[in-house]
């Protein structure tokens, strides 16, 4: 075969061809995860993870009865059983830093979960580096850059599930004890030089989320295909094509929509997919070119019976319908079938297809993550696997194989009942229809309303093809007469005038005004600190404050005036460290790049300083500080710094502000209620001796706690 009768190009489909040694093709969970299970029980040095979604809580082998469950059998105990049991292994976890509109379907605090509370071998990071409204989409497993996986199913739950999709299995349920629908997908098993391209595609993402690198996996001696599962194909070329959106003056990389078009393009006989969505103009197009021949292949399109939740519906649910009526227009010789999968007894609800699967004819698969939507196309991040029998007879049975296999599952037949039936029926369609009567097979999908009056099944909005710039939907919602307002300050200055009116008027009308009085505020804090909650109230607030990014220097003051100096020292003390806590928390669970977008300007510093994340620079950043005190604290839980070298660094950092402030503090306090000669002398003398000792302090700090600073840029 000439290098242009082949499908699979690089630079144009693909990123890579590379070769397989091994490929098993696992359909639905609890294949997957067992193999994945198998994987990671075998791995010795790293085990890198790419995902939508991790959620440490979800079951690998489907969640036990209830009088059974343990801990053991959930993904997060699993991982960090496994690290803590090989002191070389490695895990590296980069989930999506997801979207706000997903908090509810997902886990709790995850960098808490799978971040602080695991073996620090263990590194987990929420990836938000993407452009406005994209998804970091792609699912990799890599072991020890030797086995790999790839394909729609996450680390995550309402994944697991049986090839029989019962309607009613105990073992399917979420971590509330409530059962989910079937659940089906398919994933994609490689081995050798496929699989070491799979992991230094995510070591580029990891580098490109976190500015670290994974270090190579170690090279182990002998090695054997660990799974229990037995590969249909070896020594197999395979081509890995990705999705990603253009960022920072790049270019796109769009490789799986031109997988898709190219392997459409060639379909001569039958055409077979399984996917979450049908809305990609790219994959519409390429169809209804299909559907235009004169002799067109059939066409099998498998989907969910429906999009959940009233948005989707509303928004992918349109757009499904709008493709979906073009296409049948199209379809004058009755080529295209859509369907969707049923089993006996499920109600109303349905299987939940969720795999990402293209067959034509037996010369060509992918399976990945990609969606036939736009946002696949084009915005998300996305990776598939694909093989092209070229000729090859045993490639092409393995592909029908996969085919039949995936066609007997929804039919309840196996892969040779499907082959010898469609033989029978004479063409895949009329096998499909014939076998509408039994309680599991494929049932085509009606047509829907269209819903053309949706405000928001626009797919610049619902299902953009890339990154959508604040101007193109000012431009496109906006009428022209109102963009001036919309884009100017009116409604900033709007806040600004409704803020200050409302301080003025609470000042003005209220006995506030008459607070501003030195004696009066000293005199309240003397009452309020004798009441017996006065020290918890006190504890609140320096947690409230750092919160609110409310300066601890004053936090300090107050705390002096209101209390002897033992307690104020002790309370001051103890109320930093609290805050310096609660910050470290919310840090590592919003993580760097949510710390970046807010931060900016301080963030790049911190990083700089803390880089090292060695005690010595946390006590450099608390005793000569280049930010806010809750913003240095969550920094150091966002780049993983040690919780105790936090404590440590922030204790010795604060002390010498603390015992400075409240001496000074007290000093003129004394002062105001004495104004005398002596007073004041005494004042300004305090006063010079902590300048003094703060300039010292600070020269002492940057020439031994940061000494090393210009090596690091020079070998930076």
């Amino acid at each position: 075969m000439s290098v242009m009768d082949k499908l699979l190009v690089e630079g144009r489909n693909c990123w890579r061809i590379v070769i397989a040694d091994e490929i098993a093709f696992l359909i639905d969970g609890e294949n997957y995860f067992r193999a994945f299970k198998e994987a990671v029980c075998a791995a010795q040095s790293t085990i890198l993870i790419s995902a939508w979604d991790v959620d440490s809580r979800m079951y690998l082998e489907g969640t036990p009865d209830p009088g059974g469950r343990t801990l053991e059998g959930r993904l997060g105990p699993f991982l960090d059983g496994i690290i803590r049991a090989k002191p070389h292994l490695h895990a590296f976890l980069l989930s999506w830093d997801f979207s706000l509109i997903f908090a509810l379907e997902r886990e709790p605090f995850p960098a808490f979960k799978l971040g602080w509370r695991t073996h620090r071998r263990l590194h987990f990071h929420l990836d938000g580096h993407h452009p406005p409204a994209a998804s970091h989409h792609q699912k990799i497993v890599v072991v020890d850059d030797r086995i790999a996986f790839v394909g729609g199913l996450d680390l995550t739950i309402h994944r697991w599930d049986t090839r029989e999709h019962r309607a009613h299995d105990s073992r399917r349920l979420n971590p509330a004890g409530r059962s989910y629908d079937p659940f089906h997908d398919v994933q994609v098993a490689v081995s050798g030089p496929a699989a070491a391209a799979l992991a230094d595609l995510v070591r580029r993402r990891w580098w490109r989320a976190t500015g670290a690198a994974v270090p190579p996996a170690t090279a182990q001696p002998s090695w054997i295909w660990p799974l229990s599962v037995r590969p249909v194909l070896r020594h197999v070329r395979v081509g890995i094509s990705r999705t990603e959106a253009p960022e920072d003056g790049g270019a796109r990389i769009d490789e799986i929509r031109s997988l898709y078009r190219d392997a459409l393009a060639r379909a001569e006989r039958f055409v077979y997919i399984e996917n979450q969505y049908l809305t990609a103009a790219a994959v519409g197009d390429a169809l209804a070119d299909l559907l235009r021949r004169d002799d067109p292949p059939e066409i099998v399109i498998v989907l969910p019976l429906s999009v959940p939740g009233w948005l989707q519906q509303h928004t992918m649910g349109v757009l499904r319908a709008r493709l979906l009526k073009r296409l049948r227009a199209l379809d004058q010789r009755g080529r295209l079938h859509v369907c969707y999968p049923v089993v006996p007894g499920i109600g109303p609800g349905c299987i939940k297809v969720h795999s990402k699967v293209l067959i034509t004819d037996e010369r060509f698969v992918t399976i990945g993550s990609a969606n036939i939507n736009n946002r696949s196309m084009g915005l998300d991040s996305e990776c598939n696997i694909s093989m092209e029998s070229e000729g090859d007879p045993v490639i092409e049975r393995a592909i029908d194989e996969l085919r039949c296999d995936l066609l007997g599952e929804h039919l309840g037949w196996t892969p040779a009942e499907v082959r010898l039936r469609q033989r029978d029926a004479g063409s895949w369609l009329d096998m499909i229809k014939a076998r509408r009567a039994h309680a599991r097979h494929l049932e085509p999908l009606e047509e829907t309303p269209e819903e053309t009056l949706s405000p928001v099944a626009d797919a610049l909005i619902a299902d953009p093809e890339g990154p959508v710039a604040a101007p193109e939907l000012i431009a496109a919602y906006v009428p022209e007469a109102a963009r001036e307002h919309l884009a100017t300050h009116l409604l900033r200055n709007a806040l600004i005038l409704v803020i200050l009116g409302s301080l003025g008027a609470v000042w003005h009308f209220t006995p506030l005004h008459s607070w501003l009085d030195i004696p009066k505020i000293m005199a309240a804090l003397h009452k309020a600190s004798r009441f017996a909650a006065a020290p918890v109230v006190l504890w609140g607030a320096y947690l409230a404050g750092g919160l609110a990014f409310f300066p601890v220097t004053l936090l300090i003051v107050v705390t002096a005036l209101a209390f002897g100096p033992p307690q104020s020292l002790l309370y001051a003390f103890l109320g930093c460290l609290s805050s310096a806590t609660l910050n470290y928390v919310i840090g590592r669970a919003l993580g760097q790049r949510t710390l970046d977008r807010f931060a900016k300007d301080h963030w790049r510093e911190l990083r700089h300083r803390l880089r090292r994340q060695g005690l010595g620079a946390m006590i450099a950043v608390s005793l000569v500080p280049v930010a806010p005190f809750t913003l240095v604290t969550a920094a150091a839980g966002a780049l993983n710094i040690r919780y105790r070298d936090l404590l440590i660094g922030t204790a010795i950092g604060v002390a010498p502000g603390i015992l400075a402030l409240t001496l000074f503090t007290r000093s003129l306090a004394s002062t105001l209620d004495h104004p005398a000669g002596k007073q004041v002398l005494f004042l300004v003398f305090i006063a010079a001796a902590l300048a003094a000792a703060a300039l010292a302090l600070r020269r002492w700090v940057g020439q031994h706690l940061t000494k090393n600073k210009h090596a690091a840029c020079a070998r930076k």
